[in-house]
């Protein structure tokens, strides 16, 4: 989660909506800093358990874990910072962040996909995507560039429109195709799958695709 006082006040505002504040504060203080390279999400499956089985909030473990990653979507872009300008089409730096983020997003859709066969539907994939991205603390901008690229007719080939840099609007439009995973797979299967498409990224080929972690 990065820096321990802003994950603190995430999760303090994820878990107020289930615990009295002084319980909230409790259930914050079990979380434990992750290690250097870590990614962001990981860990969460294991602590919401904790949370549930001390806070006696068994069952509604996967519900926590979504109010979590909902709060910290909200930790870095303000209401209103950006306004509306045309249509990007990035080259150079910018493209390569939009690479890494496709690819991402397209590795969720394949993992996904193989893990529910023939019950797989792409297009209920892409709307719960985009019902996160509607939920997501995304530019207008991104936004709609995201919302486009969705609705595509040639979804899986076209690409990614737009400006997503690591720490921004490319960070929290993973984090609501996040949501979306553990929603269809749950918690602990979509953090393992996260998990395997960095290890992927940063071992392949595509030296673009090496900075995969950073946009976590």
């Amino acid at each position: 989660m990065g820096d321990h006082a802003v994950a603190n006040e995430a999760l303090l505002r994820a878990l107020g909506a289930y615990l009295e504040p002084l319980q909230a504060r409790q259930a914050a203080e079990l979380w434990q800093p992750l290690g250097a390279g870590q990614s962001t999400l990981s860990g969460l499956s294991r602590y919401c358990r904790q949370v549930a089985q001390q806070f006696n909030l068994e069952g509604r473990e996967a519900e926590i874990h979504l109010h979590i990653i909902r709060s910290l979507q909200g930790r870095h872009t303000a209401p209103g910072a950006a306004a509306e300008a045309p249509t990007v089409h990035a080259s150079g730096p910018a493209a390569d962040d939009a690479r890494v983020v496709q690819a991402i997003l397209r590795a969720m859709e394949g993992h996904v996909g193989q893990s529910l066969g023939s019950a797989f539907v792409a297009v209920r994939w892409r709307q719960s995507l985009a019902r996160q991205v509607g939920r997501a603390r995304l530019s207008p901008l991104a936004r709609r560039h995201a919302g486009d690229w969705l609705a595509h007719p040639a979804h899986s080939t076209a690409p990614l429109p737009g400006l997503w840099p690591a720490r921004g609007d490319g960070t929290h439009l993973i984090n609501a195709a996040y949501v979306a995973l553990a929603e269809w797979l749950g918690p602990v299967q979509a953090d393992a799958c996260l998990s395997r498409i960095v290890r992927e990224c940063e071992m392949g080929r595509d030296a673009a695709l090496h900075r995969a972690r950073s946009y976590l």
